[in-house]
């Protein structure tokens, strides 16, 4: 959990003049710091609501490097031949340690739980949208509705989000900064980070990026729990479907993702896996994807796609454009292992198009680096 404050927060040594920014991953600026200058360890930092609150605590402690006092040393051997070398660890099993993670953990509830219903309660909320020009007016579900039905982008159910604005602004920071929302990978300019959100489908947040956690009212709902540790769980709780046998669909569901599926280009096999789906379209229908694909660009690719996908709804082998009268996956049988398809057969503009709604394979297919791009009108938004 990441504290709401946004200013600098300092080293957990009252002496040393190192700052990091709250609002950044601990894991990046303040622990290397930790164990790399003062050899300190802190155990499961995930536990805590507020670093900069709980690192004020414990720097009243430790003042001057006075550590034995009330931190745990360990010897660490690095090998057989060199000293071991003596490490400090704040133990979230101390009493004292555990004492004060519980308590920074009610009070951020509280307040948490303040915020939350302030803005069940407030229908005035006035933010700009982050793809379009519009100022999105309301309530928490109409800015919602907004992201969802304009642009199909989802932070979630309305009544599962906390400091709903603050959320939208730190998502806004990224995109400004030409980062992906999904992957966090940086491009060299706004456009190249549309272009790219739009290609692979990252026009979403990953459920696995802890920098999100703050926003989602289920990592509350638990001292120490964030909703993936919770869904891990094994609940003697869990109720089935009686009929189904299918376990009852969680609170936060919303918020987490399964695998996505793609179909393959002749039958109806689903596979969440790229490199499963090649093979089986390598010895299933004699198509190698990997060799036909091996020199083309994104875009090519996207066509060479489409355009198998539209001649096998059409019941027309893709490689020699004969109608089949049989199923097309035996007709695919009599031709040897196709590597290639001539260019002229799938250079055409409408096959950019996906043939297949949300068709997650055009999302795996290797993207050209430097590779000039063309944006479609009606993608953007």
């Amino acid at each position: 959990m990441v504290s709401r404050e946004l200013s600098d927060g300092k080293c957990l040594l009252g002496d040393c003049d190192f700052l990091w920014k709250s609002s950044s991953k601990p894991s990046d600026t303040i622990l290397p710091h930790l164990l790399s200058e003062h050899k300190i360890v802190i155990a499961s930092l995930e536990t805590v609501y507020d670093i900069v609150r709980y690192f004020g605590y414990w720097r009243n402690k430790v003042f001057s490097h006075n550590l034995p006092a009330h931190l745990h040393g360990i010897n660490v051997h690095k090998n057989d031949t060199e000293k071991p070398e003596l490490f400090y660890m704040l133990n979230d099993n101390s009493e004292e340690d555990k004492t004060i993670r519980f308590k920074i953990y009610q009070e951020t509830l509280d307040q948490v739980l303040l915020q939350q219903q302030k803005e069940r309660e407030c229908c005035d909320m006035s933010i700009g949208c982050l793809f379009c020009p519009e100022v999105l007016k309301g309530d928490r579900f109409s800015v919602s509705e907004h992201l969802y039905n304009e642009h199909s982008f989802t932070l979630g159910h309305p009544d599962n989000l906390v400091y709903t604005s603050e959320f939208i602004e730190k998502l806004r920071s990224k995109m400004a900064r030409s980062e992906c929302l999904y992957c966090d990978k940086t491009f060299k300019n706004y456009k190249t980070l549309r272009e790219h959100m739009r290609k692979k489908l990252h026009k979403k947040l990953n459920p696995s990026n802890t920098e999100f956690d703050k926003y989602y009212i289920i990592n509350y709902r638990e001292f120490g729990k964030t909703w993936k540790t919770l869904n891990n769980e094994k609940d003697d709780n869990d109720v089935s479907n009686p009929q189904s046998g299918a376990p009852v669909e969680e609170e936060w569901s919303d918020w987490e993702e399964s695998a996505p599926e793609m179909k393959c280009l002749v039958c109806s096999v689903v596979y969440t896996r790229f490199s499963t789906m090649k093979h089986h379209m390598k010895s299933q229908h004699r198509i190698d994807l990997d060799a036909m694909c091996a020199d083309l660009s994104y875009y090519k690719q996207v066509k060479l796609i489409n355009y198998i996908r539209y001649l096998v709804a059409e019941s027309r082998c893709p490689f020699c454009e004969e109608k089949c009268t049989t199923d097309i996956s035996e007709h695919l049988l009599t031709h040897p292992l196709m590597t290639s398809l001539s260019h002229e057969q799938y250079n055409d503009e409408r096959y950019l198009f996906p043939a297949l709604d949300d068709d997650f394979m055009l999302c795996c297919l290797k993207d050209v680096e430097g590779e000039e791009v063309t944006v479609i009108p009606e993608d953007i938004t």
